[in-house]
């Protein structure tokens, strides 16, 4: 395992009373974690408030089971933390909130996760580079928070793909594909409409495999902890009989 150097980060009188610990290597259950923050979480930093969190949140109607024991299961493995998993933004998203500066920074420059707007500057951290087990982790985590599985083609054609607001996060994924030797794969970009914002749409970009073939190397080299993507893998593997 290799080692973090996050010894010059100190505890804060509430991040002790939390039971804050941060892992001195790094393991499966960290890089997946890092994974599934990448994908559906937030880092950051209030200056207003002086206010550090990390929030993560998911689909209220299809992913409580995920969050209330897989993800709570791995934050109290890994930082020693239970957080309360609850609705957020008026109640359209599930998950948790940390208010905590020493893991804002654990994270962020330690691990090298990005700071409040995240798509800017979003890529797979260093850390893992080095080490092909901690990448698919990494990518199974953002798979299960960014990643979706579909049926085209009169629901018999299994598609597996991987959205992002970054082109450069989706190509830096499409270089683990390659290294574990998933190469039939397509990069494309589309706009969404977002009235959120002036120009009146959101760039996406996906990365996608297609097939049961596929589906099948896809089950064998990354996998999924999240319960709704298990599902719909075995109901696929049930109705076709074969992946």
């Amino acid at each position: 395992m290799n080692l973090i150097q996050n010894k010059t980060i100190k505890f804060n009188k509430k991040d002790k009373e939390k039971g804050l610990k941060l892992p001195t290597k790094m393991n499966n259950s960290l890089s997946y974690l890092c994974g599934v923050l990448a994908g559906d979480g937030n880092i950051g930093y209030r200056e207003n408030k002086k206010e550090y969190s990390v929030k993560c949140v998911g689909n209220p109607y299809d992913e409580k089971e995920f969050y209330n024991k897989i993800i709570s299961k791995k934050l109290k493995k890994i930082f020693g933390l239970k957080p309360k998993m609850r609705l957020y933004d008026s109640k359209t998203t599930y998950g948790f909130r940390i208010f905590s500066k020493s893991l804002v920074i654990f994270l962020t420059e330690i691990i090298g996760l990005p700071l409040n707007k995240k798509y800017n500057t979003l890529k797979v951290p260093l850390i893992f580079k080095k080490n092909i087990i901690y990448k698919k982790e990494f990518l199974k985590g953002v798979f299960d928070t960014d990643g979706c599985i579909t049926l085209k083609k009169t629901r018999r054609y299994p598609v597996i793909s991987i959205a992002s607001k970054s082109l450069r996060f989706i190509k830096d994924l499409s270089k683990i594909f390659k290294e574990l030797e998933i190469n039939n794969f397509n990069i494309y970009s589309y706009n969404v409409k977002d009235e959120r914002i002036k120009k009146g749409y959101t760039r996406i970009n996906r990365i996608e495999i297609n097939g049961h073939k596929n589906l099948k190397v896809w089950v064998n080299k990354i996998g999924s902890n999240n319960p709704k993507h298990i599902n719909k893998i075995n109901r696929i593997i049930n109705s076709e009989g074969r992946i």
